[in-house]
């Protein structure tokens, strides 16, 4: 992973620009957990704030498949984290605050459901992006 400032330009808005991102050899997405803890090393980003319980925590609860994030739990970073940092975060995912927060469309929504593996369900405290399934 080449770790840069974020070009919020380049995020994506719907499910299809993610799976777009994904699909492209973009190199300055997280795709794995490799990739995360090499991001929260070099410091200077939102997840060098978290205890390390709570990254444990949440890179525990990520699931990561056709080609970056499909779903994970966002709780462990409440607790540390503002609203903004929570963005950024999704950001190096590919991510935009708007796809994240999303409600009116259920294939660009990402918050309140979870990776089943095959599809996203409804579940408190999860996210399930475009990638899932």
């Amino acid at each position: 992973m080449k770790i840069e400032k974020i070009d919020y330009s380049r995020l994506a808005t719907t499910g299809k620009e993610l799976r777009d991102i994904a699909a492209s050899d973009a190199d300055w997405i997280v795709r794995n957990s490799d990739d995360l803890r090499q991001l929260r090393a070099a410091g200077d980003n939102a997840l060098a704030k978290l205890p390390a319980t709570d990254f444990e925590a949440f890179i525990g609860s990520l699931q990561f498949a056709n080609g970056g994030v499909a779903g994970g739990c966002y709780k462990p970073l409440m607790s540390t984290l503002l609203l903004s940092d929570i963005f950024e975060v999704f950001a190096h995912f590919g991510i935009s605050a708007g796809l994240l927060s999303s409600q009116t469309d259920g294939e660009n929504s990402c918050q309140e459901c979870a990776c089943d593996g095959a599809e996203c369900s409804w579940q408190w405290w999860s996210f399930c992006s475009s990638l899932c399934g």
